[in-house]
């Protein structure tokens, strides 16, 4: 039976016949017997996101500050506001403020304020999954589902690319741009979709051998797919993912040696067929690992580090390094390198601290970190989903180059993993064993 059934929890086929697609969704519909049609409509429609998510960064907005904004509808009708008492949800709103007050005092605090009051729909659609949407496992089993399949058009939208590029040209390190036109599919990847991969990593470990090596291909073929769409930081973040999954909820050392080895062994020959993979992959002659001081990873940092001290109480607004970048000053002579404007400094504490200051940065680090305790809390509960569902903040808000914080691509990818593991940290089905 598949997860979520009365019976042992999953077997092979879970994921690849339509009978047990037909079973979760005999399941949701019971499941949802009991709501409103309106609720009953939203669920269905919050199912539909994965495949929005295929299309462009709009239809994917849009979805998301839906959900938002109906989840705060929902409280005002139904008079539920419990879910203000969650820890990471004040802390969230506290971080709010403090953006809202430095841009309101920023050289441009009309466009300022609007980035930071548009900021706000992520976290509201994180709720909108923890205490509304994803309330129960057969909604989650159903969402895995969609996203299983979602992630299967990715691939084979990647192969198909992959395989032009390598038909028209010799240069096999190009990055893919997969459905967008946009240099993002291993976001959707490492980044949306790594509840999914660490569901199947976890999985493969406790099932019996043969069913679980199939599970692990799965797996391991959503790190395969993410590295050669050429992204670094998210092959390496679904890698991780991976393997922590594969330690965090049955551990068994020599099934993990052994998809270990086949791991290796895939990525082996990855690099030795498509060497121009391997190259991009590689440290050796790479500036960002070897020379990182005088790397153009370091002078995208340093404009931000030379902001926050400039301005280190109230920061320069929300949003307004791409505006004000090229005005920022070279900065004192013991902070090695040069500037180099993009829209954003790359890494997402310095532009807390950059763009809202010490009090954005300090109560930014605790609403993650509160979100992070959060998702390890559901530890407790002792159930599949919610044992796995501290990874993906973990590894999402862990410091690294990243795009912007206050962004729209980057907080739909990241925002969705992080509503969905939250929503996993409460799950309670109890026949996990």
């Amino acid at each position: 039976m598949c997860v979520g059934s009365p019976q042992p929890f999953f077997r092979l086929d879970c994921f690849i016949e339509m009978s047990d697609i037909r079973i979760k969704l005999t399941e949701l519909r019971y499941n949802l017997r009991g709501s409103s049609k309106w609720d009953n409509g939203f669920v269905w429609l919050w199912l539909a996101g994965p495949f929005l998510y295929l299309i462009e960064r709009t239809p994917a907005d849009i979805w998301l500050s839906v959900f938002g904004i109906v989840f705060l509808l929902r409280s005002f009708h139904t008079n539920q506001w419990q879910w203000l008492s969650a820890f990471w949800v004040r802390s969230t709103g506290l971080f709010w403020v403090v953006a809202l007050i430095v841009s309101g005092l920023s050289d441009r605090p009309l466009y300022s304020l609007g980035e930071a009051i548009a900021w706000v729909r992520f976290p509201l659609y994180a709720a909108a999954c923890m205490f509304w949407l994803g309330t129960n496992r057969a909604r989650l089993n159903m969402m895995f589902a969609t996203m299983g399949l979602a992630t299967a058009i990715m691939a084979v939208a990647l192969a198909v690319e992959f395989g032009s590029v390598i038909m028209l040209s010799s240069d096999h390190s190009a990055r893919l741009s997969g459905p967008y036109g946009d240099l993002i599919p291993g976001s959707f990847l490492g980044k949306a979709m790594m509840p999914l991969a660490i569901i199947l990593a976890a999985i493969a470990m406790s099932k019996p051998l043969k069913h679980g090596l199939v599970l692990a291909v799965a797996g391991g073929s959503m790190v395969i797919f993410t590295t050669i769409t050429g992204e670094r930081v998210n092959a390496a973040l679904i890698g991780v993912a991976v393997f922590l999954a594969s330690c965090a909820w049955v551990v068994r050392p020599r099934r993990l040696v052994l998809f270990g080895t086949l791991a290796a062994t895939g990525f082996l020959l990855l690099f030795a067929v498509f060497p121009g993979i391997a190259d991009r992959f590689s440290a050796g002659n790479k500036s960002e690992i070897t020379n990182y001081f005088n790397s153009a990873y370091w002078f995208s940092v340093r404009p931000g580090i030379v902001a926050a001290m400039e301005s280190p109480l109230t920061g320069i607004g929300v949003g307004m390094h791409r505006l004000q970048c090229p005005e920022i000053p070279q900065g004192p002579q013991w902070l090695v390198g040069q500037n180099d404007c993009h829209p954003h400094p790359h890494q997402f504490y310095v532009q807390l601290a950059e763009e809202t200051g010490i009090f954005g940065l300090l109560t930014g680090v605790i609403m993650i970190v509160s979100i992070i305790i959060t998702a390890a809390n559901g530890r407790s509960n002792r159930t599949l989903y919610s044992s796995l569902a501290w990874i993906p903040p973990a590894l999402l808000f862990f410091p690294q180059p990243s795009a912007d914080f206050f962004g729209q691509w980057n907080n739909l990818f990241l925002w969705f993993a992080v509503g969905l593991a939250l929503a996993m940290a409460q799950d309670q089905h109890a026949n996990d064993t």
